[in-house]
């Protein structure tokens, strides 16, 4: 789900040749140059810090690279240009890329949205008021789009019958602040901090079941040779949701201060957000699983998507 401005910057990713052949003693070696590390694409969502708990535990593959992007959009362009092999990245955003021509592996449900992302009014007052006509800020190429989408469905109002007004991940707070928008589609930790301020949450992701997540998706022409690297990523993922579950007081210091959030500000946002087992996200992998239907739906509706949007579901990587 797209979500605050990041910090960081993609990196090059050429592939490199695998091997070399050497004339010793009249035979011809294979002397394999060492592979470059495969490049994982983050942003500062507060669902991925399991991975970065992992490589700060020592428990990521040495041969895995986690690039921090300061943006979903700004992952999708690096996958798609292939300077990064995959990211975490929301559903949605899987399925837009599948579209346009690069297919894509999903390999595991990171998280589920369950009320972390939510629509909010910027009082009471307006709330009361019909919503017909209204100014509506959303970041409209992240998964807020959608969440805008599925609120007006359940208000029987049509996106034509409101004023969507495009709002950058990192503009949010002042946005509300100037008062020139009746609600906005927002994210944990921005919500709470928003909530305090008086917004008032009219739908949230809770409404949403299992429709928003975030997974692990790869490219799929990235993914020969890789099995045991992809399969010790996954075991480093879950070692960090562990270690962030557990509420050990090293992990939570080192999540709060990346985020620049406190600790009662991480467990609110936690509370929104459900991190599924292994068995769990192996589940959600299924053909015709209910993450992918009202996703497709959405992309269809909107005439952004007009062909197949199908990326590989892949539970293979997964730990048993």
């Amino acid at each position: 789900m797209e979500r605050q401005a990041r910090t960081g910057y993609g990196v090059a990713a050429l592939l490199l040749l695998s091997g070399c052949a050497l004339l010793a003693g009249g035979i011809f070696k294979v002397v394999p140059e060492p592979e470059r590390p495969l490049q994982i694409g983050t942003n500062l969502w507060l669902g991925y810090e399991p991975f970065h708990l992992a490589r700060a535990a020592g428990e990521l593959p040495e041969d895995v690279t986690l690039v921090e992007a300061r943006s979903s959009p700004a992952l999708m362009e690096a996958v798609s240009a292939g300077s990064l092999d995959g990211a975490a990245l929301t559903m949605d955003e899987v399925m837009r890329l599948e579209a346009a021509g690069r297919p894509m592996a999903v390999l595991a449900v990171l998280d589920i949205s369950h009320g972390a992302d939510a629509v909010l009014a910027r009082t009471p007052e307006v709330r009361e008021t019909p919503l017909i006509g209204k100014r509506i800020g959303v970041e409209t190429e992240g998964v807020g789009a959608f969440v805008l989408h599925r609120f007006l469905e359940r208000q029987n109002v049509l996106p034509s019958q409101v004023q969507v007004v495009p709002v950058a991940a990192g503009d949010h707070l002042d946005a509300f602040a100037r008062h020139d928008l009746d609600y906005l589609v927002s994210y944990e930790p921005l919500v709470g901090r928003l909530e305090g301020q008086g917004a008032v949450r009219v739908f949230d992701s809770a409404a949403m079941a299992r429709e928003v997540v975030d997974v692990l998706a790869v490219r799929r022409d990235r993914l020969p040779g890789r099995d045991d690297t992809l399969r010790r990523l996954l075991s480093a993922w879950y070692h960090g949701v562990g270690l962030l579950k557990e509420g050990r007081p090293d992990a939570w210091d080192r999540v709060t201060r990346r985020q620049g959030i406190t600790p009662e500000q991480l467990a609110r946002v936690l509370s929104g957000l459900e991190f599924p087992d292994s068995a769990g996200s192996r589940d959600m992998l299924v053909p015709g699983t209910p993450a992918l239907e009202p996703v497709r739906r959405w992309l269809h509706a909107t005439g952004e998507v007009t062909g197949p949007v199908d990326p590989l579901l892949d539970p293979s990587y997964l730990p048993r």
